[in-house]
Parts: structure tokens; C-alpha cells; sequence
């Protein structure tokens, strides 16, 4: 079933967005429940990420299979925007002829462990390491196979979808090192990866000046329609509030640092402003290290590094978990 122009409801499963766009959405959008995204013209579609697990993506083939009819691998592309695995784990579902993300995407996905092994990473007498276990048992890998792109690029690249142009716009490193947008112009829509997170706290593990950089790039579009990488479809107001969050947190680890003050009192000292009642507020933790880092033109900090803190004062975790009936997080 799907949910026809509905730009505004926030509930699990396709919506259509524009003529020829559609936007899969899987509430609350916290960690692991990422968007992803269709359009179709003619007899070809494009899937824009894949999910986070097995049973995710399968739930998602089969709504496109109901609508569209099942696929031929000719007729499908999937385009990843970024690395990180609940954008991509799913590839192997859609039987795609072309799988395309950026080169700086293709390298990270090279080195990303599989998906099932996030427990090992953590040490296990942690908040991290709890959450991992949990993560682990939430979401379903079973019958998993690697499935990387196959093209990639760097830039821009333009793919002709049945009768309508569009078009993938490398805008990394700002989330991670190789995020891409895809724009379809014609349906003035924008699917932004995690460059956009609405109305719950965004994230950077690459660069800060870099996700307000990609902000701009959005709204220089002027796109009507805005789906988001986790949390409900917006428009240039939605992204407007991620570059001003961003800008913020920048700001305050500038003149922290120039103070002489170090990352953890200075994550302690922030005022998140109209920001502070967004879901997951802790991950501006990792954002003012990633700034940290970006002025003192270290690498960024490895997500390793900055996840226990993160973990550890993600109140909004410890509610959803507490809440949940379905164990998902």
C-alpha cells in the first residue's frame, strides 16, 4: 500500500511525495531507522539506500513489488548515498543492475565491517557496548551477502530514468567522507542522505563546515520536497534548521577552543537553543569533536572514540528503549 502525496505523515512505509518520487520512512528515525528513497518513470526505478537489515528491506521490495510489479535487474539502479551500512546492507534485496555511490563511498564500504559484527567493536562493559548488543538483537542480518556498487563516481553524474533527468551530486566529506545527494529536478525534489536528519539531532563523523556546505548545496535547488536520511519528509525549512544547528555547534566549538577550553567541558557548557528538545541531543558530542578536530585540521575522531559519551547521555535512547514494544530502537 502506499500512502499517495503525502508529504506531511510521518508513518512506516511508502509514501508517494511528487509524480514520480517516493519516500519509504521508518519512525522514529532514531539510530539504525534510516529513510530511503524511489522514483520511478516508465519501466525503470531508482532506490535510493536500501535499509538497515534483511526483514527491512524485503518489507521494502515487496511494497515496491505490490505498486510497480516486480523488477527486472535492467530496469533498477540503486544509488547509496553514503557508507554507512543501514543506507546499504540492503542491496543485495533489489536484484539491481547498476548499484552507484561516490568513490570516497566505495573506498569507506571497502573497510566497513559486516553489520552483524558492531558488538565486537565496543567494549562490552559499556553503555556502547550495551547498545551495540542491542542494535545486534534489533535488527535481523540473516542470509546477509555483501552487495558493494558496482559504478561510482566523483562530483556529479547525471542518469536518465525513463523520460526524466536526474541527478547525483557529491557533497562530502560532511557526514561521512562521501555523501551524495540525488536531485530530480523535474519533481523538485531532493534526496539528501544523512546530510539531513529532521527534527532529530544530526551527526557528523567528516566535517562540520562540510554539512553546512551541503545545507547550501540543498537549498540552491530550491527544492519543493525534502526526504531526509532519518525522521520525517521536509522541505528548505527542515534543512535551513540542520545548516543553523550545525552553524551553532561550530560557533560554540570555535570560541570554546580559542578560550582554551577543552572538548568535554565545553560539550558540557553548550546551549543548544531551539535544538535542545531534538531526539538523540547527546550526539553533539561527536559533532563538537568532529569541530575540535576540523580547526586543529586533525582527522576526525573515529566513531569509537566519541560513542560512549554519545551512548551514555542519549536520554532519548533510554526512553524510546524503555517505551518500545517491538525492542526496535
Amino acid at each position: 500500500m502506499v500512502n499517495h502525496i503525502d508529504r506531511t505523515s510521518y508513518t512506516e512505509g511508502l509514501h508517494r511525495v511528487a509524480d514520480h518520487c517516493y519516500a519509504w520512512l521508518e519512525p522514529p528515525g532514531g539510530w539504525g531507522l534510516s529513510n530511503s528513497g524511489v522514483v520511478r518513470a516508465g519501466d525503470e526505478v531508482l532506490v535510493i539506500d536500501t535499509q538497515n537489515d534483511m526483514r527491512m528491506a524485503r518489507a521494502m521490495r515487496a511494497a515496491l513489488d505490490q505498486c510497480f510489479g516486480s523488477r527486472d535487474p535492467a530496469h533498477t539502479t540503486i544509488v547509496n548515498t553514503h557508507h554507512d551500512l543501514d543506507h546499504w546492507t540492503g542491496n543485495g534485496v533489489f536484484d539491481a543492475g547498476r548499484i552507484i555511490a561516490t568513490d570516497a563511498a566505495v573506498k569507506e564500504m571497502r573497510s566497513t565491517p559486516d553489520p552483524d559484527s558492531l558488538p565486537d567493536l565496543v567494549e562490552p562493559d559499556t553503555a556502547a557496548g550495551a547498545w551495540a548488543r542491542g542494535q545486534a538483537e534489533t535488527f535481523d542480518y540473516t542470509a546477509w551477502t555483501r552487495e558493494e556498487p558496482n559504478e561510482s563516481f566523483a562530483g556529479s553524474r547525471t542518469i536518465s530514468l525513463g523520460d526524466i533527468a536526474v541527478h547525483l551530486v557529491e557533497v562530502g566529506p560532511a557526514h561521512t567522507p562521501g555523501d551524495a545527494i540525488v536531485h530530480v529536478p523535474h519533481d523538485g525534489v531532493v534526496f539528501a542522505g544523512d546530510i539531513i536528519f529532521h527534527r532529530t539531532t544530526p551527526i557528523s563523523w567528516a566535517s562540520i563546515s562540510g554539512q553546512i556546505q551541503a545545507c547550501e548545496t540543498i537549498l540552491a535547488l530550491a527544492p519543493d520536497v525534502v526526504v531526509p536520511g532519518h525522521g520525517s519528509v521536509t522541505d528548505q525549512e527542515g534543512v535551513r534548521e540542520v545548516r543553523d544547528y550545525f552553524s551553532l555547534v561550530q560557533d560554540h566549538a570555535r570560541r570554546s577552543q580559542a578560550a582554551g577550553i577543552p572538548l568535554e567541558a565545553a560539550y558540557q557548557d553548550i546551549d543548544l537553543g531551539p535544538y535542545r528538545n531534538w531526539a538523540h541531543a547527546s550526539r553533539v558530542y561527536a559533532n563538537l569533536a568532529c569541530a575540535y578536530a576540523e580547526a586543529e585540521g586533525r582527522p576526525s575522531p573515529k566513531p569509537t572514540e566519541v560513542m560512549e559519551q554519545v551512548i551514555a547521555d542519549d536520554h532519548a535512547l533510554t526512553r524510546h528503549s524503555e517505551q518500545s514494544t517491538g525492542g526496535r530502537q
